[in-house]
């Protein structure tokens, strides 16, 4: 089947008209060709003709294209030193696979098309990292003329270092001819500043007799060219230095005299790695992995003539998937399907799909994890909190790609090369360096949340259980680890690099994981576990709600007791693609206001910061937040600023950038695969599968609830005598609950350490006086009442809520901006409270809470079923 790209491109134009803005409010930095960490290249589109592509971290990339009608040349790709005139730009598309130049040159209209395949339904066509270039050439005066087209890249693809030496060849088989090039001393899997030092461009094209190629210094090849419109000559020898001159890898066709091509010139580039990634597997090998296309294709050859010969399929394939997109994205506004453009190829190009080998030395085809590069942050491998970020995404477009994703996290730490009670942050500090993480650090809480929601989306939305039935038993270590810490997160630093008491957005999460825990144990028939963790988080939720609500009642507080403090809470975003119903749906239109009064109240054209004490945004998070708005218009306000920060910056789309400013941070997250994350409102429609285990993938024995010890059965048995004893259990809990919660430290000064959970959840009193009716809370110091717009359970008045705060924990004012924070009645700051005796945190407070009505509850039943006291149990 041939492609006529003009028809493929009407189809692109119409789609890019009907969902996007016009093409002068495109990005400055726009991709043309993104398909992994190390082939990712961009160029500005305020300049195209007259600059050079750029690799997505920095650095030209020599890529040349040049037409020669009725033989006069022009470039239309790349700034050549031969300064021949540049084609005028009339033009230019994104869509969420392609880019789309128009140019004229001279009495023809060309159209560039950048193809970076997205294949939703073909893992091992994803995984080859090769992008499709295609040119198409019309008469403007429907008079033909002579054409010749031109495309070279230089040795800039490999790297950026001029002295270095090159070594190169070419080939030509039944289906291709191409060039292939590498460094001469290649080091495997060794990454520095971004770039790989094992990579080897390929440039191809179809086998034609009009084809000629040729490989020589840059003014050799593009002056034969413009003088000749054919190349030829047999290069002097097979390697180089990379500069000064330097050496480009040609290829050109003639077209013959035409007045409008009847297919297109189509040429494949990209960058080949093999081993790809080295892992550590759960018997502690130290595995080295290929690229998953490797297992059906023996050499470079095979896969670029597979892939050249399937341009036409590929590109059928990619217009289907662009066009559902942004079918998709255009209900929500054209302002989201121009960001949805922008930033697809962005969430899967740094990635790498790889396969590994049995203890036969055969592939194995049940073996095939996706690794993800920390872009333009850390470099690390796998990050969780940008998985998780990306998850919409992968849930969108295929959900087996995010159980890959999964895989090699979720098999690191269920080995005994990991010992951590929580979840990683990562399976390696320097990609492609894959060997695990087993380091204590500060983001336990987050990152245990993090694993146990993405293994409950991959379940429901793929219907496969194997993950969560094969790792059942660390997914409830996880999920024991969050229930230790009830609705009090650690003074942990967030991935957001927060550090502050009583996280209201980092509790949510964590509740959310454990319900999510409560699910997956009901998929697997783990009822006693499910009905557990079900209680935990019905109880948790019911505290949060009413220790993280303002005193007003209109709107969540970013940290418990600081009332003038308020956030985006884009960590209930799982609540809803989940529909685990942690939240309510009063907390949510509530919420939805409250932006809105915000966002009416800001001056700043590039949205809202994370919370009321930075300037700092995230593009990841705003889409999270936006897609819990209940309102479209609120949730457009929040959307738009982040496309006006794209069409601003000089940089591809960021993670991070200030809000009053719209400076991306120094490590800013640019081209990073979590910009997945603007996929968040389009996942909400995924529909959820009843999940299967294969009976090959059966739960491993810690699938039987374990019996944990606790402290009521103890505390009960010395109770039961006499109620005088009362005063000494609740001393008792209290420094039982402190010397337990000094167990658990962070990095700097604590090590966290795994806590046998509560068998049972507590019975929580909420922040209130319980003469309150649930339908009543304090709307003033004056004790009046008020309906709850965040609930029916009530909320703590201002001098309740200081008493929330820690004594040790005095809230700083929020950073100075054009944002209205709290509403008047609640900016006061919280009271500080101390004690004349003892220093009790809010975690302290709220868990004697905990603790003295468990004690309640259970005395209450022993004496309601007249049931003898327990023995006394030794420590």
């Amino acid at each position: 089947m041939r492609v006529h790209l003009w028809s493929s491109l009407f189809v692109l134009l119409f789609v890019s008209l009907s969902y996007s803005q016009d093409s002068s409010t495109v990005p400055v930095r726009i991709p043309l060709a993104i398909r992994s960490p190390y082939y990712n290249a961009w160029v500005d589109s305020t300049a195209s003709g007259h600059t050079w592509p750029f690799f997505w971290a920095g650095g030209t990339l020599g890529w040349q294209g040049l037409i020669r009608v009725d033989k006069q040349v022009y470039q239309w790709l790349g700034f050549s030193g031969l300064n021949p005139p540049v084609a005028n730009l009339t033009n230019t598309q994104l869509t969420p696979t392609q880019t789309v130049i128009s140019m004229q040159a001279g009495p023809m209209d060309i159209n560039a098309t950048f193809l970076s395949p997205i294949e939703t339904a073909d893992a091992l066509k994803q995984s080859i990292p090769l992008s499709y270039l295609s040119l198409e050439a019309k008469s403007r005066d429907g008079v033909p003329h002579s054409v010749q087209v031109y495309c070279d890249i230089s040795g800039e693809f490999v790297t950026p270092d001029t002295n270095a030496i090159l070594t190169w060849s070419s080939s030509t088989t039944g289906s291709s001819s191409f060039h292939q090039i590498q460094l001469q001393i290649n080091q495997s899997l060794v990454d520095t500043n971004n770039r790989a030092h094992d990579l080897t461009m390929v440039i191809a094209t179809q086998s034609n007799p009009e084809v000629s190629s040729r490989i020589a210094n840059d003014t050799e090849c593009r002056g034969q060219f413009s003088d000749d419109g054919i190349l030829g000559g047999t290069p002097p020898t097979t390697s180089a230095k990379m500069g000064n001159p330097y050496p480009v890898f040609s290829i050109s066709r003639d077209l013959g005299n035409i007045t409008q091509t009847s297919s297109p010139m189509v040429w494949a580039i990209g960058g080949f790695r093999d081993p790809a990634i080295s892992f550590t597997t759960s018997t502690g090998k130290v595995q080295q992995r290929s690229p998953l296309f490797a297992s059906s294709y023996s050499d470079i050859s095979s896969v670029v003539d597979a892939f050249v010969v399937d341009f036409a399929d590929a590109k059928a394939r990619a217009d289907k998937l662009d066009i559902q997109i942004l079918d998709a994205a255009s209900d929500i506004s054209p302002t989201y399907s121009s960001i949805i453009s922008f930033a697809t190829r962005q969430a899967i190009g740094g990635t790498e799909l790889t396969i590994g080998m049995g203890s036969d030395n055969k592939w194995n085809m049940s073996d095939v994890k996706m690794f993800m590069k920390d872009m333009g942050m850390s470099g690390r491998v796998n990050p969780v909190e940008n998985v998780y970020a990306a998850f919409p995404f992968f849930l969108y477009i295929n959900s087996t790609y995010a159980g890959y994703l999964l895989a090699p996290l979720l098999e690191y730490q269920d080995s005994p090369q990991y010992s951590q009670p929580y979840a990683a942050r990562d399976i390696g500090q320097n990609y492609p360096i894959a060997t695990g993480s087993n380091i204590p650090h500060s983001q336990g809480y987050e990152q245990s949340s993090n694993m146990l929601i993405m293994a409950l989306a991959h379940a429901r939305a793929s219907g496969d259980g194997s993950l969560i039935s094969q790792h059942y038993g660390l997914l409830k270590d996880w999920a024991d680890y969050l229930t230790s810490f009830n609705v009090t997160p650690p003074d942990a630093t967030t991935v957001d690099q927060e550090r502050q008491s009583n996280t209201t957005n980092l509790a949510i999460k964590g509740i959310i994981g454990i319900k999510a825990m409560s699910e997956i144990s009901k998929a697997l028939n783990q009822v006693e576990d499910a009905d557990r963790y079900a209680n935990f988080a019905s109880a948790f939720a019911n505290t949060w709600l009413s220790v993280a609500s303002s005193s007003d009642g209109q709107h969540l507080l970013a940290s418990y007791g600081n009332s003038a403090s308020w956030a985006q809470i884009y960590n209930s975003y799982p609540d809803r693609l989940l529909q685990t119903g942690v939240v309510d749906n009063q907390t949510y239109e509530a919420q939805t206001k409250y932006y809105q009064s915000l966002l009416s109240g800001t001056s700043s054209q590039f949205g809202l910061p994370l919370d009321s004490s930075t300037d700092i945004t995230n593009t990841a998070w705003t889409f999270f937040t936006a897609a819990t708005t209940t309102d479209s218009t609120v949730r457009d306000s929040l959307i738009n600023p982040v496309w006006t920060h794209a069409t601003k910056d000089t940089r591809p789309l960021v993670l991070q950038y200030k809000v009053d400013t719209s400076d991306p941070l120094p490590t800013n997250g640019a081209s990073n695969p979590a910009l997945g994350a603007v996929f968040a409102p389009l996942a909400l429609s995924i529909p959820s599968q009843s999940i299967v285990v294969p009976p090959s993938s059966g739960a491993s024995d810690s699938t039987s609830p374990t019996t944990h010890s606790s402290i009521v059965g103890p505390v009960v048995g010395g109770v039961v005598g006499g109620v005088v004893l009362i005063a000494f259990i609740v001393v008792g809990a209290l420094f039982w609950r402190r010397r337990r919660r000094q167990q658990y430290a962070m990095y700097s000064d604590k090590v966290y350490l795994h806590s046998q959970p509560i068998d049972e959840p507590p019975v929580i009193i909420p922040y209130t006086d319980l003469t309150l009716s649930s339908t009543q809370l304090p709307s003033s110091d004056n004790g009046e009442t008020q309906d709850s717009p965040l609930g029916t359970m009530a909320r703590p008045s201002k001098a309740q809520e200081a008493g929330l705060t820690s004594a040790a924990y005095k809230p700083s004012p929020p950073a100075s901006s054009s944002y209205s924070a709290a509403p008047s009645s609640s900016r006061e700051p919280p009271t500080e409270v101390t004690s004349p005796t003892t220093n009790v945190s809010n975690s302290d407070v709220l868990g004697l809470r905990v603790e003295v009505e468990n004690l309640r509850r259970v005395m209450q039943e022993i004496q309601a079923d007249r049931i003898e006291a327990p023995p006394s149990y030794a420590d």
